[in-house]
C-alpha cells in the first residue's frame, strides 16, 4: 500500500510495510478495536463497578509486597518479548514506525501483564486502555486534545465520580461546553508546546455542514512545563489521553528519567498516547527515541499499540517505578 503525505508544502511517498503478523490469541476486549459489542460491555462495565465500589481508601504510607512482585514480573516480560523487537529495528526509526503495531502485538498477551487488569473504555472510534485503581481517593485525569470528542472521558467519569478532569484543546467550539457542563471539568484553550508563542497545529475544524476535518491553523500556545507546574500545579496525574495531532512532537523528552517532568516534579502514572507520522523525519526518529529511552529508563511499560488510521497509531503506557502509582494501579 502506498501512502502519500503532505507536509509544509512538501510531499514525500512511504510504502508501507507490514512485515510481521499477528495470529495469537484474542483478549474479550480485542475485538472492540473493530467493533463495538453493547452486550458485552454492559456485564464489563457492571464488572467494574463492583471492583471499584469495593475499594477502601489509599494509604500510601508503605508498599505492598504483591505490588512489588507484579511490577517486577511485568518488568521481566516487558523485557523479555518486547525489547528484543524493538532492538531488531535497529537505528531503523522509520522501520520502526511503520511495523510497531503489528511486530508488537503477540506481546500484549504474555502471562506477566494479566496480573495487570488493564481494561478498555471504548470511544466512539478507538480503545482507551487503562487501569482502575486499587484503593479509593480523588482521582485526576488529563486529556490533551479534546477533538470533540469525550466519549472515553464520560465513562470513565461514570466508573469513577469522584474524578477531577482537565483538558487542553485550542479549539473552543464545543470542547468547552464538553468538558465543562458533562465533565464539570476545567478546559484550557490553547495548545501545549515546548515554548509559549503562536504557533502552527493540525485542529479539527468544521464546514457548516457537520462535515469535520484537520487543517493547520496559527494557535496560542503555552509551554507544557509550565502548564502542569504553574497552572495546575500537579504532582501526580492518575491517568491522561494525549492525541494532539502530531504537537507531541514539543515534548517526547519530558517523559524521561531527568527530563522537564522530573524536574517540575511531575508524575504521571498511566497514559495512553496516539503517535503521526509525515511531521517530517526528525518527528519519527523522535518518537523511537523516546521508546528506546523508555526501554532504558525502566520507569514506564508500553503495550495495546494499535493503528486508529493508517500512519496513525496509538499505544498505552503503564509507570511501574513510581511507589504510590504501583500501589494505587497494579496492588
Amino acid at each position: 500500500m502506498i501512502s502519500i503525505v503532505i507536509f509544509s508544502g512538501e510531499s514525500y511517498i512511504r510504502v508501507w510495510r507490514e512485515d510481521f503478523g499477528y495470529d495469537g490469541p484474542k483478549n474479550e476486549l480485542d475485538d472492540l478495536e473493530k467493533r463495538i459489542d453493547s452486550k458485552k460491555m454492559k456485564v464489563i462495565n457492571k464488572a467494574i463497578q463492583t471492583m471499584i465500589n469495593a475499594t477502601e481508601k489509599c494509604d500510601f504510607s508503605n508498599e505492598t509486597e504483591t505490588g512489588k512482585r507484579i511490577a517486577r514480573s511485568v518488568l521481566s516480560g516487558f523485557k523479555n518479548c518486547v525489547v528484543p523487537i524493538f532492538n531488531s529495528f535497529e537505528s531503523d526509526y522509520l522501520k520502526f514506525f511503520d511495523n510497531w503495531v503489528n511486530s508488537s502485538r503477540k506481546c500484549d498477551y504474555i502471562d506477566e501483564y494479566k496480573q495487570l487488569n488493564v481494561h478498555g473504555i471504548a470511544n466512539n472510534e478507538e480503545i482507551k486502555w487503562l487501569i482502575y485503581p486499587k484503593c479509593r481517593e480523588e482521582n485526576t485525569h488529563v486529556t490533551l486534545g479534546v477533538g470533540r470528542n469525550i466519549h472515553a472521558e464520560r465513562k470513565l467519569k461514570k466508573h469513577q465520580p469522584d474524578t477531577k478532569f482537565y483538558a487542553v484543546d485550542p479549539m473552543i467550539k464545543e470542547n468547552y461546553d464538553l468538558v465543562t457542563n458533562q465533565l464539570n471539568g476545567s478546559f484550557f484553550a490553547f495548545a501545549l508546546a515546548n515554548e509559549t508563542k503562536p504557533q502552527t497545529f493540525f485542529v479539527l475544524l468544521d464546514d457548516g455542514k457537520k462535515r469535520r476535518f484537520y487543517a493547520p491553523r496559527r494557535v496560542p500556545t503555552l509551554d507544557v512545563a509550565f502548564f502542569f507546574e504553574k497552572i495546575l500545579i500537579l504532582k501526580r496525574i492518575d491517568t491522561m489521553f494525549i492525541d494532539i495531532e502530531g504537537g507531541e512532537n514539543y515534548f517526547l523528552d519530558y517523559f524521561k528519567k531527568g527530563g522537564r517532568f522530573d524536574q517540575i516534579g511531575l508524575t504521571i502514572c498511566q497514559f495512553n498516547f496516539e503517535f503521526h507520522n509525515g511531521r517530517g523525519a526528525s518527528h519519527e526518529d523522535k518518537i523511537h527515541e523516546l521508546f528506546r529511552q523508555t526501554i532504558q529508563d525502566e520507569r514506564y511499560i508500553f503495550m495495546r499499540a494499535s493503528h486508529h488510521t493508517r500512519g496513525f497509531w496509538k499505544i498505552y503506557f503503564l509507570n511501574i517505578e513510581n511507589k504510590e502509582c504501583v500501589k494505587k494501579f497494579i496492588g
